[in-house]
């Protein structure tokens, strides 16, 4: 009886406390297929925030500086940088700048005033004495030394000369000091230069007289880039200029292959309206009758169009892993400027039309065949009549 009590007592029980290795290895597995799941969408997800903040940072920027020329009445305009000239960063902006209005210039004498003459009214006369900006501008417009300094001059061509009862005319060219006067030429008609054509704004042609006479003026200046009002774009985020320019298909804002580079400046008049649009070194003042549209996406999706040859150039349409350009990225944005309203919106990307046999070329026909359905859903969301 007593071996049965000792010899029949059931085991003692043990707890297990832990995983075994094999357990702990199908968990990892687990775990590290779902993150190579996950990782790319959370990526993508972020990446489209993160171009979606750029956007509406940019329309925010560009919507205070048009409230800032309706509030005071002037014209305001934002610049939009290029990196550099150099390479690849001739297509990039990383910054904007807020351009700050100029008071209108009526001379220095309190009885300054314009001799018209022409037939139609075409020229006006300026007393050197009383406008010496004026005598500055020409100076340094007409000097064969050190032409490269044209952009100093303190009234350039393509600003704004306002006659009697309002009416204000771009500058077409302002003439050699001779004596003690200074001659600006400008047309009433204002056929101003949109792309290869013309667009005659106010057909004035009709009007005639031998002189005008002597009357008061104002000359409205090109704003001036504010030091303190600046926008960076995020770390790897950019506007891509290969992609931007005016018009369903226009793309003129790329860089050129020959010639100057300059920034973009759109200025806003107070009304609220895009007034002028100013993107080359020769300082060409446009009137936009179509859609501005730039292109928002990575700086790493911006292509080199700094070669002298189509070898030498990027490939606008690559879908490579190592270039993917922003015109062919889902996650790129348009920002849309209406220059009637100064509207601006922010719009996705569309897919390209067919890819043009040379897509390292954006001044070509077929270039501009492919941007218009890139910027399909942009004209539904605004437009403004051709």
């Amino acid at each position: 009886m007593i071996d049965f009590a000792i010899h029949g007592k059931a085991a003692p029980r043990r707890d297990r406390n832990g995983f075994t290795l094999v357990e702990l290895l199908v968990v990892m597995v687990i775990f590290l297929i779902l993150v190579a799941i996950a990782l790319p969408i959370v990526k993508g997800l972020i990446s489209d925030q993160k171009a979606t903040r750029t956007a509406q940072n940019i329309e925010a920027f560009m919507n205070a500086a048009r409230s800032r020329a309706i509030a005071e009445g002037r014209t305001v305009g934002v610049r939009f940088e290029r990196l550099s000239a150099s390479n690849y960063a001739r297509s990039a902006c990383l910054r904007l700048r807020q351009l700050v209005g100029i008071p209108a210039y009526t001379g220095d004498a309190a009885d300054a005033v314009a001799a018209l003459a022409g037939t139609p009214v075409n020229t006006a006369e300026f007393d050197t004495s009383d406008s010496p900006l004026l005598y500055l501008s020409s100076q340094i417009l007409h000097d064969t030394v050190t032409p490269s300094n044209d952009h100093l001059a303190p009234i350039q061509i393509g600003d704004l000369l306002e006659l009697p009862g309002g009416r204000s005319v771009p500058i077409t060219g302002i003439g050699a000091v001779s004596g003690t006067t200074v001659t600006i030429s400008f047309n009433l008609a204002e056929n101003v230069p949109v792309d290869t054509s013309t667009v005659n704004r106010f057909p004035l042609s009709a009007i005639s007289s031998a002189s005008g006479g002597n009357v008061k003026y104002r000359i409205h200046r090109s704003p001036m880039p504010s030091s303190s009002t600046v926008m960076s774009l995020p770390q790897g985020m950019a506007i891509d200029l290969n992609y931007s320019g005016i018009g369903i298909k226009g793309s003129q804002f790329a860089p050129a292959f020959s010639g100057g580079i300059r920034a973009v400046d759109i200025l806003f008049n107070a009304s609220g309206a895009v007034t002028q649009v100013i993107y080359d070194t020769a300082n060409t003042r446009i009137y936009p009758t179509g859609l501005i549209y730039f292109c928002v996406g990575e700086i790493d999706g911006v292509a080199n169009l700094n070669g002298a040859s189509a070898a030498a150039r990027d490939n606008l349409f690559s879908q490579d892993r190592a270039l993917t350009t922003n015109l062919m990225n889902p996650d790129s944005l348009w920002v849309v400027v209406n220059p009637a309203s100064g509207r601006v919106t922010t719009v996705p990307m569309a897919n390209p039309g067919t890819i043009p046999a040379d897509p390292t070329d954006p001044t070509t026909v077929a270039f501009a065949d492919a941007l218009g359905p890139a910027r399909y859903f942009a004209t539904l969301s605004d437009t403004v009549a051709e």
